[in-house]
């Protein structure tokens, strides 16, 4: 058995020999270092290797955040300032939620988000009703609704 810091290394002929050579013997090949036995983790012959990170709980986003921007984006397509106005009930809710946290719930730009896209779809529909109801007063005062 060799000892742990000595390598194994092949028997090589020295120059006298090579030069006599016979040519029934094999090249030596150089061999690898073995590895010794009582080797320990951290000790000879191993790389030091870092523990693995510890992994705690994420934050995660919050689910009325998510809601809020989803109803929002649905109030351009479907039915619209029904849920433009349940987008922000949701938006309000997700902002009490992530402030009571302390930063373990997230999704303040979903919030904002939300919020935004939810008041200019109210905003654009509030304006388009509004200026249907002066034309129709226009109309009615300028007597296209009169029958002769």
């Amino acid at each position: 058995m060799t000892q742990p810091n000595e390598p194994n290394l092949p028997n090589l002929p020295d120059q006298g020999e090579q030069a006599a050579g016979s040519s029934d013997q094999p090249a030596a090949t150089p061999q690898w270092p073995s590895q010794p036995e009582t080797a320990q983790p951290g000790g000879a012959g191993f790389a030091a290797v870092p523990p693995p990170p510890a992994y705690g709980p994420f934050p995660q986003t919050s689910n009325s955040a998510i809601a809020a921007l989803i109803l929002s984006i649905v109030s351009w397509i479907i039915c619209p300032v029904i849920p433009a106005i349940i987008a922000l009930v949701f938006a309000s809710k997700a902002d009490r939620e992530i402030a009571a946290s302390n930063g373990w719930v997230t999704g303040g730009g979903l919030v904002t988000a939300s919020k935004i896209v939810a008041w200019i779809n109210i905003g654009l529909y509030a304006a388009l009703i509004a200026i249907g109801l002066l034309v129709f007063i226009v109309a009615a005062a300028g007597g296209a609704f009169s029958t002769l």
